[in-house]
């Protein structure tokens, strides 16, 4: 059985685990397959980054473990944490790591036939605390000097006619002014957007499940879209269920979707042209939650815009509300006749 026979395969995890003249390795790497499939929402809009991501953590410590998947003990784990700590992974990642292969065992225990013989969890015993959300360098906003800088070279490359320059710009463009997520924007479909005279309205599945309309006004994001759907002749994209964003490296298959792993690839080179030592996608949304605070002085009003449920989160996003405009003091002072 091929890894892709396995992924479309309706038998249990147990055929794909033991499975009858096959190796150790490929029977569990079916299991991994089945594991990411059966665990990732299949209309989730970051539904191939999550799956990659999750095979990869979990082939990586059995990799390193060299042990079957009945075999594996907590020191295991431990040791496997140890060294992804001891190569520098930040502690969000190390825990993100660990908790998928806490998945995939607690899949495996759910197997009626192979749960007779993992009693437990591995991972469970060596899982780190959850780190707090957002408190790490990658997730810190950039100030408008590096932003403008980072604008600046990647529109240059748009303006010299660079297809890759073009969609990157256009990408930046939509992060920016609207404060979306990674996969809001990457996982963006034609049937998405709609234009009109000179705006355009951006409709997506965001985090929770819900559905919303985000208005566009910028004209430069209406202008950076159209300008990269024209220069690779993809405006029938639009109005249909093709990806917005594609790719066009030499190694990519024409018209093949985009990852956020390619943009964000993209978005580091770009970074380090502009003089920026680090960047993350996020950051782009948290640069969006500062402006819009220190222009409106109002949490409230960076919470609507960011479409926070919870006000503590924009808190964390914002770190501190600048000082709100005086909109009204001279109106007053003036009505009740207090200047001499």
């Amino acid at each position: 059985m091929s890894t892709e026979e396995a992924e479309q395969s309706t038998g249990e995890g147990t055929k794909a685990l033991i499975p009858a003249a096959q190796s150790v390795d490929l029977a569990l790497l079916n299991a991994i397959h089945l594991w990411a499939a059966a665990t990732t929402d299949a209309e989730s809009a970051c539904r191939r980054d999550l799956l990659r991501s999750k095979r990869q953590a979990v082939s990586s410590f059995f990799a390193q473990c060299g042990k079957h998947v009945g075999e594996v003990t907590a020191l295991d784990v431990q040791c496997w944490r140890d060294a992804l700590e001891g190569k520098g992974f930040k502690p969000a990642t190390v825990y993100a790591r660990i908790s998928r292969l806490s998945s995939f065992y607690n899949w495996v225990m759910r197997d009626p036939a192979l749960g007779l013989f993992i009693k437990g969890n591995p991972a469970d015993f060596a899982r780190p605390k959850c780190p707090k959300p957002y408190q790490t360098e990658s997730s810190k906003a950039l100030d408008d000097e590096q932003m403008s800088a980072l604008i600046h070279v990647i529109r240059e490359k748009a303006a010299a006619g660079d297809v890759v320059g073009k969609r990157d710009y256009a990408l930046l463009l939509f992060f920016i002014t609207t404060g979306m997520r990674r996969q809001e924007v990457v996982g963006l479909r034609g049937s998405d957007i709609e234009l009109r005279k000179d705006d355009l309205v951006v409709r997506c599945r965001v985090k929770g499940g819900d559905y919303v309309g985000r208005a566009v006004n910028e004209t430069l994001v209406r202008a950076a879209l159209l300008d990269y759907l024209a220069s690779c002749d993809r405006m029938n994209a639009l109005g249909s269920d093709h990806p917005l964003w594609t790719r066009h490296d030499r190694a990519g298959r024409a018209g093949a979707p985009l990852s956020s792993h390619s943009f964000s690839k993209n978005l580091k080179g770009y970074a380090r042209s502009a003089g920026i030592e680090k960047i993350h996608i996020h950051q782009t949304r948290h640069t969006f939650a500062r402006i819009i605070s220190e222009e409106t002085g109002s949490i409230i009003e960076t919470q609507d815009a960011l479409g926070h449920k919870n006000l503590a989160t924009t808190r964390v996003y914002i770190g501190r509300i600048a000082v709100k405009r005086d909109k009204h003091s001279r109106q007053i002072t003036a009505r009740l006749k207090m200047h001499p």
